[in-house]
This record gives C-alpha cells, sequence and structure tokens, in this order.
C-alpha cells in the first residue's frame, strides 16, 4: 500500500479505522434556491452578460490544459512545499500564493476569496506519492460560505492532486492533474434514508478502477460526516477534507469501495448569525440536488466517472419521492420505498421529495413519461405529454432517442418561483411558477420545455467545452423546434437572439476553450457553432454526426469538442478541424471586409487572429442592380474574387443568408422616439436592449425623446429606460422580460446601407 504523509487535516473526519460515528441525523434546509443542475442553470437562456453572473457548478473543467511553470517558490521537501502552499493560500497575499501556484484556475479561487472578503481555511496537505525527484501531493481547502454543497463547488478548481518536481536543490508545484487521470467509477449502488427535515443517510458501494499509484479520490460535500470507508471489504486509509475524499487505493482494474455516511442539516455560515440550529421541522417539500455533491464524482465534465447508477430510497410514506431515474415505488409499514435503476449512463443523481405531489405516468409514442407535481402546477400531466410528443416528434426524427425512453418533469420547490429551468438525470426540472412552455415577441422567441429535454442527447458531454456541448446543443434544439413548430422566421429570430447575446456578452472577453467554465459564451457561441456544423453539411449528414455523438454519451465513452468534431468529418466526408477549431479557441469571430477593385473583389479577414477557415457566399450588386452569388473559400488573410467584365460592383454582400457567425456592417440607420408626455417628472431617459451593453442616452427634441442608433443587420428588443429602469444588459437586466410593455419593442433590420461602426457592441 502506499505509504503517504499527512500535514494538518482540519475538516471533520470521524476515523481511518473503520469504526462509526452515531447516525443521528440533525434539521436538513430544503428550500434552497441555488440553481441545481450540471446540464442548464436558467429557464429560458437570456444570450447575453446576464449568464455571466451566475455561479455554475456544473461546469468543472477536468481535461483542462494545465499551465507550467518554473519560476514558482520552492521547498527543501514535498512535505514542506505542501505546508507553504496551504499557509499562503489561508493567510497569503493573491501574489504570494501566485508566487507557489501556477495553476490559473486555482489561482482564481483564492482571487475571488480575498476580493469577497471570505476567510480560508486549509483542510489535508498530503504526500501521496514521493520519488526522488517528482512528487504528487494532494492538496485541499475551505472558503467559508454557503453550505457543505456550495463550498465544495466554490473550491472544485482548487482542491486537488497537484505535482511536484525537485531541481537545483528545491521542491515546486509545477501543475494541478486533472482530478480523474486514469481512475473510473464504472457503478455506484446506493442506499439512501431520506429523513425530511433532518437528513440522508447513504451506504454507497462503487466499482472503481484504480490506474495511478497515489490512489483515487472524489469530490464529495464536505459536510458529509463519514461512518466507515472500506476498500474491498477491508478499512484502508483515507482523508477527507475541502470537499476531497481520498483513498490509498492500489492500482487494479476493479476495486470495490463501500461509503457510509450522512448528510446532516446544510446551514449556511454566512446567514447562521446566532449560531444555533432551529429546531428539526419536518418540511412539505425537499431536495438534494446533483450539484449538493452528495453521492462521490470525479467532475462535472469527465467521462470517467459517467456509471450504471442504482438506488434503493426511503421515505416516510406521506412524501413522493423521485430519484430523477427510471423507477418503481411500494408502500409498506408507513415507508414508500423507491428504486431507480440507470437505463444510460450517469455521473450524478438528485432525490427530490413532495408531500403535494400527486404522480402520474403514461406512454407518449414508445416514452415512458412522468410527472411529479402537485394539483396548483400551472400544466397538467396531459399538456405536458403533448407537449413532449411535439418535442420528442421533432428532434427524435432527426437525432434518434431519447435514450433512455423515459423523461420526467419535476416541479421543485427548492427551486422557487422559476418556470423550466432544470435538467437533472432524466427529469425536467421546473421551479413553482412556469408560466409558459414557449415565448414569443419581445420576451422570446424561446422554447424552454423544449430546451430542457433536449439535454437528454449530450448530458453526458466532457471535456473542457461539455457545457458548450451541452447548452450550444439545448439552445440550438430550441432553434430546430421553434422553426419546425412555426417556421423559418421565428427560427431565425432566435439565432438573432444568440448573435445579439454573444456580441454583448463574450465578442473579444472569452473563448470556449479558454474559459473552464465556458461562461456565458456556451449557450450564445455554442448555439451558432451547432448552427454552422448544420448549414455546412446539410440537415442530412449534419443529424448522422450527432446521432453518433449521441450515441458515445450514452455508452459512457468521452464526448468531448474532439469527438464532435471527429463525429462531423466523417459525416462530411473531410477533415473539418480547420474549420471548427477557431470556433473553440478564438475569443473573437471573424471580420471579413470586402474591397472592390476594378473587376476583382478583394476579401480580407481583419480579425486580430489567424484567418479563420471560412466558406463564404459572397452576394454582389452591380451598379444596373443586378445581382448574383459566388462561394469563395477564404482560408488565408486575404483572397481575391475575380468578377470579371460588365456591369461595376456596386455592393457586396458577405454571407448574405447569415449561415455563419461574423462582423456584420451592413444595416439600417434606426431612430427610436418616446413622447416626453409619458415620462413626466422623469430625470433621466435612455434606450437599453440586445444592442449595447450600457444604456443609451436620449436627447430631448421638442416634444419627444429621441435616440438614433446604426444597428446591423438582425432582429433586437429594446425598452426605454426611465430613471435607471429597467436596467441595462450590462447592469444584469433584461429589456424583453423587465420592461414596462406599453415602453418595450422589436425591430427588425435590414441590410439597406453600409455602416462603419454599428451596434451591437
Amino acid at each position: 500500500m502506499q505509504t503517504h504523509s499527512c500535514l494538518t487535516v482540519v475538516a471533520a473526519k470521524d476515523s481511518h479505522n473503520g469504526t462509526a460515528p452515531s447516525l443521528s441525523i440533525r434539521r436538513m434546509t430544503q428550500n434552497r434556491s441555488r440553481l441545481a443542475s450540471r446540464v442548464c442553470l436558467f429557464a429560458i437562456p437570456l444570450f447575453g452578460v446576464v449568464l455571466l453572473s451566475g455561479f455554475s457548478p456544473r461546469t468543472t473543467p477536468e481535461r483542462r490544459a494545465l499551465p507550467r511553470s518554473t519560476d514558482t517558490v520552492t521547498a527543501p521537501t514535498p512535505d514542506s512545499l505542501a505546508a507553504l502552499f496551504l499557509n499562503r493560500f489561508v493567510s497569503g497575499t493573491a501574489e504570494e500564493f501566485a508566487s507557489v501556484d501556477p495553476d490559473s484556475e486555482s489561482r482564481k479561487v483564492m482571487q475571488a476569496a480575498l476580493k469577497k472578503g471570505l476567510p480560508r481555511e486549509r483542510n489535508v496537505g498530503c504526500v501521496v506519492e514521493r520519488g526522488p525527484r517528482r512528487a504528487v501531493l494532494l492538496l485541499t481547502g475551505t472558503v467559508k460560505t454557503g453550505d457543505g454543497g456550495d463550498r465544495t463547488n466554490l473550491v472544485r478548481h482548487f482542491s486537488g492532486f497537484y505535482e511536484a518536481m525537485q531541481s537545483n536543490g528545491g521542491w515546486r508545484i509545477t501543475q494541478q492533474l486533472p482530478f480523474d487521470t486514469l481512475n473510473y467509477i464504472h457503478s455506484q449502488t446506493l442506499h439512501a434514508e431520506i429523513d425530511p427535515g433532518h437528513g440522508i443517510h447513504v451506504l454507497d458501494t462503487l466499482s472503481v478502477g484504480v490506474g495511478v499509484p497515489y490512489g483515487i479520490g472524489f469530490r464529495l460535500n464536505s459536510d458529509v460526516k463519514l461512518g466507515s470507508v472500506k476498500l474491498d471489504g477491508d478499512s484502508t486509509t483515507y482523508e477527507f477534507g475541502g470537499g476531497v475524499l481520498w483513498l490509498n487505493a492500489p492500482v487494479r482494474k476493479k476495486a470495490s469501495i463501500v461509503l457510509d455516511y450522512t448528510l446532516n442539516p446544510q446551514q449556511d455560515e454566512s446567514h447562521d448569525t446566532a449560531g444555533k440550529a432551529a429546531a428539526p421541522v419536518a418540511p412539505p417539500a425537499g431536495a438534494f440536488h446533483n450539484t449538493d455533491v452528495w453521492a462521490p464524482f470525479f467532475g462535472y465534465n469527465s467521462s470517467n466517472d459517467v456509471a450504471q447508477f442504482a438506488i434503493t430510497a426511503t421515505i416516510p410514506a406521506r412524501y413522493y419521492l423521485t430519484t430523477t431515474l427510471p423507477q418503481t415505488e411500494s408502500v409498506a409499514n408507513g415507508i414508500r420505498t423507491v428504486i431507480g435503476r440507470s437505463g444510460d449512463a450517469q455521473f450524478l443523481i438528485s432525490a427530490i421529495y413532495d408531500s403535494d405531489w400527486r404522480p402520474k405516468t403514461s406512454n407518449v409514442d414508445g416514452v415512458r413519461f412522468e410527472t411529479f407535481t402537485s394539483p396548483d402546477f400551472r400544466f397538467s400531466h396531459d399538456t405536458l405529454a403533448k407537449a413532449l410528443r411535439t418535442v420528442d416528434k421533432i428532434l427524435g426524427a432527426r437525432f434518434g432517442g431519447p435514450v433512455p425512453p423515459y423523461v420526467a418533469v419535476v416541479e421543485d420547490r427548492a427551486l422557487g418561483k422559476r418556470g423550466f429551468s432544470v435538467h437533472m438525470g432524466n427529469a425536467v426540472v421546473s421551479g413553482t411558477n412556469p408560466t409558459q412552455l414557449e415565448e414569443f415577441g419581445v420576451r422570446g422567441p424561446t422554447s424552454a420545455y423544449a430546451h430542457e429535454i433536449s439535454h437528454g442527447w449530450t448530458m453526458n458531454a466532457s471535456g473542457p467545452a461539455a457545457n458548450m456541448l451541452r447548452e450550444g446543443w439545448a439552445s440550438f434544439s430550441e432553434y430546430v423546434v421553434l422553426g419546425a413548430e412555426h417556421g423559418p422566421v421565428v427560427a431565425q429570430a432566435f439565432m438573432e437572439r444568440a448573435r445579439n447575446g454573444y456580441m454583448l456578452g463574450s465578442e473579444g472577453r472569452l473563448s470556449i476553450l479558454g474559459n473552464p467554465d465556458n461562461g456565458g459564451v456556451h449557450y450564445s457561441k455554442g448555439c451558432w457553432i451547432f448552427y454552422m456544423f448544420d448549414k455546412l453539411l446539410g440537415d442530412k449528414a449534419f443529424d448522422r454526426a450527432m446521432r453518433e455523438f449521441a450515441h458515445l454519451q450514452s455508452t459512457g465513452q468521452p464526448a468531448g469538442y474532439e469527438e464532435l468534431i471527429a463525429a462531423m468529418s466523417r459525416a462530411a466526408g473531410r477533415d473539418l478541424h480547420s474549420f471548427a477549431l477557431p470556433w473553440f479557441t478564438e475569443k473573437v469571430i471573424p471580420d471579413v471586409r470586402p474591397q472592390v477593385s476594378g473587376g476583382d473583389v478583394i476579401l480580407t479577414q481583419q480579425q486580430a487572429t489567424a484567418p479563420f477557415d471560412l466558406p463564404l457566399e459572397v452576394e454582389l450588386v452591380t451598379t444596373s442592380g443586378k445581382t448574383s452569388r459566388r462561394m469563395v473559400h477564404l482560408v488565408r488573410r486575404a483572397d481575391t474574387l475575380h468578377v470579371g467584365t460588365g456591369d461595376a460592383v456596386a455592393a457586396v454582400h458577405v454571407d448574405p443568408d447569415r449561415h455563419l457567425l461574423l462582423r456584420r456592417y451592413w444595416g439600417e440607420v434606426v431612430t427610436l422616439e418616446l413622447p416626453v408626455a409619458q415620462t413626466t417628472g422623469a430625470k433621466t431617459v435612455a434606450l437599453v436592449g440586445d444592442f449595447s451593453l450600457g444604456a443609451v442616452p436620449a436627447t430631448r427634441a421638442g416634444g419627444k425623446w429621441v435616440v438614433t442608433l446604426p444597428l446591423s443587420e438582425g432582429r433586437y428588443v429594446w425598452s426605454w429606460q426611465i430613471d435607471g429602469k429597467p436596467r441595462s444588459e450590462g447592469e444584469g437586466g433584461d429589456p424583453g422580460s423587465q420592461g414596462d410593455p406599453s415602453r418595450t419593442g422589436e425591430r427588425v433590420v435590414r441590410p439597406v446601407q453600409l455602416l462603419t461602426d454599428p451596434y451591437p457592441k
């Protein structure tokens, strides 16, 4: 067995010898509004900076490229290096910590804690593998805020394994090691006893593979109280702290780990000012969400923990329970027993319960459909089944599935007064106040229900672009469903909404692979990546590629952006890496400018990156008004399109059908007016919308407030801002839903004239 040395363990740990602590379970906070999903945060993906402010615990970059450094501070031994690292995390400055930690993402955890004035705590500091010139350290810490799930997710980029190397007489940390390196979870069999108002007791049997000599680690809620930890039937050495459970396990292809633990009430330290827990009260509803990390896993983006799940859960019979898996149930002696089995591979599951639900089950064209909703829920089982039939028919006809043929809709009080906003396991989860399945006008177009259902095709995406592969796909699926139901005009309006959100929230700021959590770019740019693949390949080939990509996930295989590009390449019959990769790696989109020179049109890529690989259609308009179109494969910085003799070219429209996410310069100068009589007493008047991060001040002209904007072609929504309301996009506002309806509108802008510096920006 691998020996190890530990510096300190501050986090609660009951024993190393398998002695079980008391299994008393205290009060559980049930009405928690933290956005609880690996897959989707919002009921309606508001394409814009509003997405950037949401904490998304579902986007751990388990396979990110980790930077190395040769300029970090050294220590005389691996043990002293671990102590130095944790001491600087707890009490050092950002600069002092950066000098010992070369990983940019773990440094961000420290920087964010300092910025918010949050105390840090050192947990585990172990040398788990030691060699003459190389060592592996387990380093974990806590940022003290929120409950155990919050704290575990907050340090998910920090707590983990670090490589240390010896050179010139000193030891330095060189990189953080991906948490799931050569380790696997093949299956989990859980027995869970839920006592509403008190907590949960879990016995979890994991079948794992250990491929590294320094053991195996899992993410696990830092508030968990471990009773016993056994490896292949025997007690084993382990460490637990900072949201990480590590076992000193030898390398072997298959091993069994049995964890016996309780999860006590989740008390938010930042709000428990009295220092006293309230007396246990049985609530009407509650939940253990997947992002509560109440079951062990590697990370939100790993493919190595996508496993078969089986759960047997008990709860008092007056409660109904969903495991977010296909399930059966029975009631005896006042106890409801629910048995859930994953039809396809999963990585985490949820347990949601409510005493007011009235569950119903039906068959929807071969899909087993269940609803766990109360009688007051806005949509009936039959209404939701009908909507599922429509969505499944549209998506299933193109992309197959869903796999498995099981869908649940769950009303979750813990999400508060939200609509359809989350996908957990095989469940579409809503808060208590869903108002629409689809939305149109200035609040749309969107199809929240279709968005959540479509997650079933890519929910097990993995790697550094995993969130984009989930959310970009679900947003693209909205486009597909809206187009099939309501026509191409509505579908195109949806894509314009996505484009505006990208231009405001991400252009020049974020790239998909450069941001482990993908920021807001995963919705907007991600949607456009799938859209561009579809337009490039055509529906038939694109659909074939998506079926292949979805199959990888249903069988637990790696399914990242490289696998997506490979599937698209096979379907296209040619390598598409040169086309696809820049959309993942770059912070900016192509800026293609045409210039007429005699009988030629020179096309130049002016963005500050290497040239993209662009299959472009170009529309030429002559002085006599004739139009023609030509295809250009622009792979260099500049290329020349020979037009020939004849009428002179008066205008050049690049990508006239808007099949690519490009900078646009054709549009209109738009003037919007508001009568002064409608703003009596107002101190400030401005215009806000999805064309600008900030409010655009209005100018008074006689009896009107006036704003004039050069808008590039597309669709925009706007609201008049009176004395700062509604808020601008840059302040987290959404004029389409927050503005006064009488002062809110939309405008479709045509390519009428060439503009110098048009919005959105």
